[in-house]
């Protein structure tokens, strides 16, 4: 008797002639599972052309080579992106399942350790490079989007914040110059550098609540003061894990203070207007529209039209009451951001086909 369990993976994971460390099967169309590929060998195109022709939208593995098959997936990410077998949504799926799991062993380690392993900082830099080329791609713009209004959850929102960072300034070159001066004069490869710095800021710009219990992460309701005190040093936590990287100075300085306002009202330090990095100035817009369209234990998600009319409206003064159920916010935000890094990641927005 087979007493094997089975769990469902995506076929644009399997690479041409790769060296899966895992079995591969179909299921029949009686629910019987039938070895496809054997783990050590190759699989070649006329295999793969042959289960894109049948239609099947998902291949199995054993349950208990779940673990080789995430390993397999991080190592071969740049791979699996290039993927021509791989459809746009395989590959968006499988780039944000890589991703979230290396941000989870990222905050993870890191709250055992207090710092940031460089096992776990190799690991995160590498899957941001893997990615840069996918992210690029005007069509992934359209995978992106379907993620929009998904539960918050850290790691995943550490992904979309990634996506969109990345996406937002390689259509923006003039933030990039402002970012690192000389930009335009770097060549290909320096550039992209530059941009793969941004991903790993972005990625790693929460990384500070990994000293946030999860009874505070996860609260089923808005923050009780002393919480919300405590929530407020994740960005100071996260310096501290990443201090001794090799991480430039820019990147530290934007994930510190991705949390201040262009008023003056963030946190942690209070900064105001042009004494916040522009990177962080970057992460404060993309972190807000990413956190409130997504659904939260305790709040559904706004719409994107309603989220970018609250980031851009200005407060009218009116004093909202502790037992009023509108969020302050709801006011109006416009204080909190530079206000032309707005206009130009609501242009961005533009191109991105969101469907609410």
């Amino acid at each position: 008797m087979n007493d094997r369990k089975y769990m469902a993976v995506s076929p644009g994971a399997v690479i041409p002639e790769a060296l899966p460390e895992f079995r591969i099967y179909i299921r029949s169309s009686e629910g019987r599972y039938i070895l496809w590929a054997l783990e050590g060998n190759k699989v070649g195109t006329d295999q793969l052309a042959k289960l894109t022709e049948g239609g099947l939208s998902e291949v199995f593995i054993d349950i208990q080579d779940q673990f080789k098959y995430e390993q397999y997936l991080e190592t071969n990410l740049g791979s699996i992106l290039d993927n021509r077998w791989a459809s746009n949504d395989q590959k968006a799926t499988i780039f944000s399942n890589v991703s979230t799991n290396v941000v989870k062993n990222a905050f993870e380690t890191s709250m055992g350790l207090g710092v940031m392993s460089a096992d776990v900082m190799q690991r995160t830099q590498a899957m941001v490079k893997n990615a840069l080329l996918f992210i690029s791609e005007s069509k992934s713009l359209q995978a992106l989007a379907k993620m929009i209004g998904h539960d918050y959850e850290t790691y995943e929102h550490a992904t979309k914040v990634l996506w969109f960072t990345v996406s937002f300034l390689n259509s923006s070159k003039d933030i990039l110059e402002k970012i690192q001066p000389g930009y335009q004069d770097l060549d290909v490869e320096q550039k992209k550098e530059v941009v793969r710095l941004c991903g790993v800021g972005a990625i790693l710009h929460d990384i500070g609540k990994a000293f946030v219990s999860k009874e505070i992460l996860h609260k089923d309701g808005p923050l009780a003061d002393i919480e919300w005190e405590v929530m407020k040093r994740h960005p100071l936590s996260g310096l501290a894990m990443l201090l001794d990287t090799d991480l430039p100075l820019f990147v530290k300085k934007g994930i510190l203070h991705h949390h201040e306002d262009f008023n003056g009202g963030g946190y942690p330090m209070g900064l105001e207007g042009l004494n916040i990095c522009i990177l962080a100035r970057v992460l404060r817009i993309i972190d807000t529209f990413d956190a409130m369209t997504s659904r939260r234990p305790y709040k559904d998600p706004e719409t994107p039209a309603k989220t970018v009319r609250i980031m851009c409206g200005k407060p009218d003064g009116s004093k909202v009451t502790d037992d009023s159920e509108q969020d302050p916010r709801d006011q109006g935000m416009r204080p909190c951001f530079d206000e032309d890094l707005l206009r130009q990641f609501i242009l961005f927005l533009g191109n991105v086909k969101l469907d609410r």
